[in-house]
């Protein structure tokens, strides 16, 4: 039998992420898990219905809406080897105190208060069956050190927080240096020739279309934010000047606020969502933008 892949949907407060299961006739492996608990248990019951083996759950970087959610998998699936590439694995460790106790003041119960971490995978590789999964870390996206996730056989990428669609593209996280650098990753997986990249986060819609639309939906946004950030002269400017060439769009514009907020501290209005605290990188820098007066 050949692979075949399905693709799970997780809520808006659960930053509309993407887990995607690749399954065989009778084994899976799972990439990513999720934020929320409440989308944990609803993935873990979509899993459930697959019938699946689920032998590995693979996690794609340290952001917690990609592992928060394995407390529940765990759980459900005490089988499956619980795995990310050994930086990613270093990743989560250095960070998982101080996302636990930022995300719990805001998300209370419904997310958790102990982290699950990985084992490392060495060689970047599992099958399914006898069909690969190649992981490759280093890419640039949101944040720094991504997993790139790629099955040859279907010629299917899991963009991870490299690649978004119809979805506020979270630049809290980066400068300009480090968007140029995704940049390049993005054209990088492009020059892959993929059929269809799996993004990492996206509105619903767009998810359906299975293509690879989001390589040059993530470039506009970041060229549209780039032009328009250094003509914002407040947070609420910056949103409204974004929106304006994204109208309507819902999905993680939260993410928008929160950095107008991290932006411009001093002003912006009660419309803009709370900013939950600063977003550090693994390091303990604060890796976004300087806050302007």
């Amino acid at each position: 039998m050949a692979l075949g892949y399905k693709v799970f949907q997780h809520s808006y407060i659960g930053f509309n992420g993407t887990s995607t299961l690749f399954y065989g006739e009778k084994d899976a492996v799972l990439i990513d898990a999720c934020f929320t608990l409440s989308d944990a248990h609803r993935l873990a019951a979509g899993l459930l219905e697959t019938r699946k083996n689920i032998t590995h759950i693979y996690i794609s970087h340290f952001h917690p809406d990609h592992h928060f959610g394995l407390v529940v998998l765990q759980y459900a699936f005490p089988q499956a080897k619980i795995v990310a590439l050994p930086s990613v694995v270093k990743d989560i460790i250095f960070t998982s105190d101080e996302k636990i106790h930022l995300w719990g003041d805001m998300y209370g119960k419904d997310v958790p208060d102990r982290v699950v971490f990985p084992s490392p995978l060495w060689g970047g590789k599992l099958q399914v069956e006898g069909y690969d999964i190649e992981f490759s870390d280093d890419w640039d996206g949101d944040s720094a050190n991504n997993t790139m996730i790629w099955c040859p056989s279907l010629r299917v990428a899991c963009g991870t927080d490299i690649v978004y669609n119809d979805a506020h593209v979270w630049t809290a996280e980066s400068d300009l240096a480090r968007r140029n650098k995704w940049r390049t990753c993005l054209r990088k997986l492009k020059e892959m020739n993929p059929r269809v990249v799996i993004p990492g986060h996206c509105s619903p819609e767009k998810l359906l279309l299975e293509d690879t639309s989001g390589i040059d939906f993530t470039l506009k946004y970041l060229d549209v934010y780039d032009e328009v950030s250094p003509k914002a002269k407040s947070g609420d400017e910056l949103v409204e000047m974004v929106e304006k060439y994204f109208p309507g769009m819902k999905a993680i514009d939260f993410g928008l606020h929160w950095q107008a907020r991290l932006l411009f501290p001093n002003s912006c209005s009660d419309k803009l969502t709370k900013l939950p605290g600063i977003f550090h990188a693994p390091g303990g820098e604060y890796q976004g933008e300087a806050a302007r007066s």
